[in-house]
């Protein structure tokens, strides 16, 4: 009798839980942006008996509900702890790497090989035309693995996720000769170093650098030296887009800026062909939680650099995030820079190419991205 009294006192303490916490969600003002997730949230859907019967409705109120849950942040915070108490290896698509490291998993459910089938397509048409067009030397791809695929040792011993390795060796397989900068090997063999953020999923400054370096060689360009290289600390505070998975601080990443010998003294960043920066970088990220925005200013449709480069020709980069701390090492390279986000940006790539005179092309996407971008049609345009 004690028993049932206790399940049932049990049960109606879950239930008042789970319906008071539903309830506070309703009545708390909704958010439309997450900081510490660095995304829209899901407002509430528009109510139709068209979108009931096919069960959007439902499915867009579960992710509004998901969204703009009662403390939200600190439900997740408390289910990452209880999980870690359970020494869970992989939680909530993180692994819980050694040394700190919160390493982002990737899983075929994610990718849609029908449309990856797609992009690849596009890309080797791409290259070929423009080969054709600018010489086979002038036309580079740079698919960058992820850090699950080159920090193996930080890994748990069961990882396992989406084969980048299989796909980046059949795109480059496809391209002409001479076009892929494959920077796998130099990433690997400089795997003990800090070349991928703890916290993050980008790679850090160090880690484009030495894809710099394998680009310089894939160009015929002079090669530089890492102790050529300057690098300086912008900031120790960064907590980026894995963490925000977890919303636990296990450790905090360090943000550096790279000056080479032949880096321009004065440069002109322009982004979207309106605001303009004295420099590269934008300061006052370095106080939001989204500080690796502090790169180039973020994601842009299209970003130009000027300086007084000794360099000849003009880069277009065609790229996601990636890139962000890798073009500023090309800069001494060439007289100007472009880069151009197939997310946002709207001009025919190929008006583009001869409007603005581009002589030398670098596709550059870590291989995640590409494998799941749906704007590569963009390609052919």
């Amino acid at each position: 009798m004690e028993n049932r009294k206790y399940s049932k006192s049990v049960i109606i303490l879950f239930l008042l839980l789970v319906f008071g916490f539903t309830a506070v969600s309703m009545v708390w003002p909704d958010r439309t942006f997450s900081e510490n997730e660095n995304r829209v949230l899901a407002s509430a859907p528009e109510f139709s008996v068209e979108n009931l019967f096919e069960g959007k409705f439902m499915s867009d109120y579960e992710k509004y509900i998901t969204d703009q849950f009662f403390l939200r942040d600190e439900w997740i915070q408390l289910k990452t702890m209880t999980e870690m108490a359970l020494n869970k290896q992989d939680i909530n698509g993180v692994y819980m790497g050694k040394d700190g490291y919160l390493i982002e998993r990737h899983e075929d459910s994610e990718i849609d090989f029908e449309m990856l089938a797609k992009s690849k397509e596009y890309l080797i048409q791409f290259v070929e035309r423009y080969t054709k067009r600018l010489g086979k030397d002038s036309v580079k791809v740079m698919l960058v693995p992820t850090a699950s695929e080159v920090l193996l040792d930080k890994l748990p011993p069961f990882a396992e996720g989406f084969d980048q390795n299989g796909m980046i060796d059949e795109v480059y397989a496809s391209l002409p000769e001479g076009v892929a900068v494959d920077v796998r090997d130099i990433l690997k063999e400089h795997a003990d170093e800090y070349i991928y953020y703890k916290t993050d999923h980008h790679w850090t400054s160090l880690g484009a650098f030495y894809a710099y370096q394998a680009y310089c060689e894939a160009k015929g360009f002079e090669v530089p030296a890492l102790e050529d290289a300057t690098f300086t600390e912008v900031s120790n505070e960064f907590l980026g887009t894995v963490y925000s998975k977890l919303n636990l601080e296990l450790s905090k990443d360090s943000m550096h800026t790279v000056t080479l010998p032949n880096t321009p003294s004065k440069i002109q960043m322009t982004v979207d062909m309106a605001e303009k920066f004295n420099g590269l970088y934008n300061d006052e990220y370095l106080s939001q939680k989204d500080k690796y925005s502090y790169y180039l200013d973020g994601n842009h449709a299209l970003t130009e650099i000027a300086s007084n480069s000794e360099g000849k020709g003009t880069l277009l980069i065609i790229k996601d995030s990636y890139s962000h701390c890798f073009a500023p090492l090309t800069l001494g390279d060439y007289q100007k820079v472009y880069l151009v986000d197939f997310r946002y940006f709207n001009m025919p790539i190929s008006q583009f190419i001869m409007q603005y005179r581009v002589t030398d092309i670098l596709v550059l996407y870590n291989a995640v991205t590409f494998a799941t971008d749906t704007h590569t049609g963009a390609f052919l345009r």
